[in-house]
């Protein structure tokens, strides 16, 4: 449609051009026409006047008689193709024409007269062409010098065979042609021959050239008809290749062509859009690649990127968010799931200002920090946010304020309680020496608490840092767990608790540190026996899994609550947030970083209400293993 919308424009301007073109001609044709028909004709006449004042003349000088002067002037104005009027030099008309139809014309008109005869008296042909408004009357001073005789002889001339049945104002309606030629006679001016047409009559003289010029114009247009259809087509065709390759190029297709072979405008036009279209192409390509590049940069990054644009719809979105707001796909409407987060962003578009918050998502820390997208002529083009996971940062930071908290609390307990004690044995309000000795047992009981907690920090501190060296040797379990036993069934008989050694005789020997193993157990066991009531029960056990030997300390105490199980074996943690249960709350993290550096995996289990289960491995020696020392 739009191609047939194009020719037919196309066409209608090559047509038009030639419609225009012959309407000029015919305007030209009809504007300067008449002036040349009217010169042809006063050009015409002027000859035919001057033969007619010759006949006159010969009759004035007597060689030709005046019985055939009328006949020769004529009696029709179709002889001479004019009105004609002869006059003498005060112009009264003697001789005049009839019409065509028989009726004579009237005396030649005063306002024809009047403003020639003094130009024809001066010896001068007289023309006009025109409306006879437009004549003025000359000032001259030359007058008619004949004679009484020749003057009654040129009368004598005058034709008085017919009365006047017309005007001679009907002739000289409308524009006009006329002519006025001096009668002389032996060098005087008698009389003068005046010669008039109308327009009129001259233009219907060119009715034939005008419709045989109109119909010439109209077979023209016709033939050229073809020619412009021809020419229409083939200036259209290559435009409409050109537009179908524009639009395939626009489309993403930047391999099709256009034309550049034609010699011509159009070729160039289609070298150019093929040089257009190469260029976008590199341009295109260039983009993409940088476009990938960037989108893979995005898609990689471990924090999750949001940008929204001026009207807060989301236009970009990277794969982290989804996985940091736990949604299901990438699918899911990010501002119905996370509104708390979209709102900050709407916050930023509203003010133009950068917001930097953290937000908690269940147990999950966010640091989101958005920032306003300003255009250099300082409209707002959106903001853009990066989300980021800082859950472990915080947590540190907790861990690092509980630590400072637990520290100063253990650390508390043992020099209040000496404090409380030195001084009143400062005060000798201590009066036996009983009550000294209890006091001095007291303090050195809590010097020793204090002792010991330093020690476990200085060991905590060394296994954590790296800088505790444990060395490895096969060894044999049995005979360590065995001791392990003998010791504490006397402590569970002491504290009315059930002790069960649950551990195989043929176990195989191991790989690992004899002595750490041992802290380990017992540091389970103090744990276990701590936090079980009496008449409760502690099984220490042994198994073989594979290639593993994996021992375990089950109580059926208090147990662990499952928000306090991941934080087990972290350093001070107690499930009494109070701390009033006795210990540092390091005999567990410290476990937990020997075995740890040993190489072998320390898990737990519990249950609240119903005793809790520790549990550790020890990998069983090969031939190939040898005591040896690792590095932490």
């Amino acid at each position: 449609m739009k191609r047939r919308t194009f020719f037919s424009k196309a066409l209608l301007l090559v047509y038009g051009t030639v419609l225009l073109f012959a309407s000029l001609i015919a305007c030209i044709y009809a504007f300067i026409a008449p002036q040349i028909f009217a010169q042809n004709k006063l050009d015409d006449m002027v000859p035919k006047g001057q033969i007619i004042a010759g006949y006159i003349e010969s009759t004035l000088r007597g060689e030709l008689s005046t019985a055939y002067l009328v006949p020769l002037i004529g009696r029709s104005t179709q002889q001479w193709e004019a009105t004609v009027w002869v006059v003498d030099d005060q112009g009264s008309t003697l001789i005049r024409t009839q019409q065509s139809d028989g009726r004579r014309v009237g005396n030649l008109p005063s306002k024809l007269s009047k403003p020639m005869m003094p130009i024809v008296l001066e010896g001068n042909i007289a023309t006009h062409i025109g409306s006879p408004e437009d004549l003025t009357e000359p000032q001259s001073s030359k007058k008619s010098s004949t004679t009484l005789d020749v003057t009654q002889m040129l009368t004598g001339i005058a034709d008085t065979s017919a009365e006047t049945d017309t005007s001679g104002e009907e002739v000289m309606s409308g524009s006009i042609v006329a002519v006025a030629v001096p009668i002389t006679y032996y060098g005087h001016v008698v009389g003068a021959v005046f010669m008039a047409q109308s327009m009129t009559e001259i233009m219907s003289g060119m009715q034939a050239l005008t419709n045989t010029l109109s119909a010439s114009l109209l077979i023209v247009m016709l033939l050229l008809l073809p020619a412009v259809l021809f020419f229409a087509s083939r200036i259209t065709r290559p435009l409409a290749q050109m537009r179908s390759a524009a639009l395939t190029m626009a489309a993403g297709n930047l391999s099709v062509r256009a034309d550049e072979q034609r010699m011509d405008e159009f070729g160039e036009l289609g070298g150019a859009l093929n040089y257009l279209s190469s260029e976008l192409g590199s341009t295109i390509s260039s983009l993409e690649m940088e476009r990938n590049r960037l989108q893979n940069l995005i898609n990689g990054l471990s924090e999750g990127i949001i940008a929204l644009d001026a009207d807060g719809s989301t236009t970009l979105i990277n794969p982290p968010v989804y996985t940091l707001l736990h949604l299901p796909d990438q699918t899911a409407d990010i501002r119905a799931a996370a509104p708390d987060i979209l709102s900050i962003f709407d916050r930023v578009l509203e003010s133009e200002q950068a917001v930097r918050e953290t937000i908690w998502q269940g147990d999950i820390a966010l640091r989101l920090s958005v920032s306003p997208l300003v255009m250099p002529d300082g409209t707002l083009a959106g903001c853009v946010g990066i989300l980021s996971d800082v859950t472990s940062a915080e947590r540190l930071e907790q861990t690092r304020r509980d630590y400072v908290a637990n520290v100063s609390h253990e650390l508390r307990t043992p020099l209040t309680a000496m404090r409380a004690l030195l001084e009143p044995l400062r005060d000798g309000l201590i009066k036996t020496e009983e009550q000294r000795q209890q006091t001095y047992d007291v303090v050195l009981r809590e010097t020793m608490r204090l002792s010991r907690l330093v020690s476990d920090m200085l060991e905590l501190s060394r296994l954590q840092s790296g800088k505790a060296s444990l060395s490895r040797s096969v060894f044999e379990p049995l005979p360590l767990m065995d001791l392990i036993h003998e010791t504490y069934s006397a402590y569970a008989e002491d504290y009315q608790q059930t002790f069960v050694y649950d551990v195989p005789r043929a176990l195989p020997h191991v790989v690992g540190n004899p002595d750490r193993t041992q802290q380990v157990l017992i540091a389970l066991l103090d744990n276990a026996f701590k936090y079980t009531p009496e008449g409760g029960c502690v099984t220490l056990s042994a198994s073989v899994e594979g290639d593993i030997v994996r021992v375990t300390v089950r109580d059926t105490g208090i147990g662990i609550g499952k928000e306090d199980l991941p934080h087990v074996f972290d350093r001070f943690y107690k499930a009494d947030k109070a701390h009033h249960s006795k210990g540092t709350g390091l005999g567990l993290a410290i476990a937990y970083e020997i075995m740890k550096h040993l190489g072998e995996e320390m898990t737990v289990s519990s249950e609240l209400g119903k005793g809790s289960a520790f549990s550790f491995t020890l990998h069983i020696a090969t031939d190939k293993d040898k005591p040896l020392l690792l590095p932490a």
